[in-house]
């Protein structure tokens, strides 16, 4: 998520009009949009979920995998039991051999496991970041229109270097307040505060 925002040009969007701040250029935080959007907060809880799901399972698969390798360790003992006969051994290493190559293939499952479904929720959070910014995109400029800007940047934007792209902007002209309360209607009680940004790793 991190390097979808530092990826992110400056946003200009070129319209005139009449109203208070015609022609004038804002500035918009558009991190800190997409972090107190209802919307993101909603999507976070969903990734959450799933990630939560996922540990679930692999926690479930680990105790089978465990479970086999105590089995694997019995018979291992037993096929060099002495005190047994030889018939009975030779069937415990017969019993072991068939029980390693399930192991191992029940581990790889796992392996396998754990890997498509981090893939599979790391794609689903990248389209709905996307599918967010688009919506956020697309009120900044509908909002810039009604009031006549000419010209939205993204005052969290980094350069190549990693610096700030915008070193300073009055808040007089910072309308991320007015977006986010556009984006925001009615579900201001819903809000979690201080909602985390990145939902590409969830724990």
């Amino acid at each position: 998520m991190k390097k979808f925002l530092s990826t992110l040009f400056l946003t200009g969007v070129m319209f005139a009009g009449s109203a208070r701040g015609s022609d004038e250029v804002v500035f918009v935080d558009l991190q800190e949009v997409f972090k107190r959007f209802y919307k993101t907060q909603l999507a976070q809880d969903q990734i959450r979920q799933q990630a939560d799901d996922i540990k679930l399972e692999r926690e479930t698969m680990e105790g089978e995998v465990k479970t086999m390798k105590d089995e694997v360790e019995v018979l291992r003992k037993d096929s060099r039991d002495e005190t047994l006969g030889e018939a009975v051994r030779e069937s415990k290493r017969s019993l072991l051999e068939e029980k390693l190559v399930a192991l191992q293939k029940r581990e790889q499952e796992m392996t396998d496991f754990e890997k498509l479904r981090m893939q599979q929720l790391e794609q689903q959070n990248t389209r709905m970041s996307r599918k967010l910014f688009d919506e956020i995109q697309e009120v900044i400029v509908e909002y810039a229109k009604e009031k006549g800007f000419s010209g939205v940047i993204d005052r969290s934007a980094q350069s190549r270097a990693g610096m700030q792209a915008v070193l300073f902007a009055s808040p007089k002209v910072d309308i991320t307040g007015d977006v986010l309360a556009v984006l925001n209607e009615g579900r201001e009680e819903t809000l979690i505060k201080d909602a985390p940004i990145n939902v590409e790793n969830p724990e």
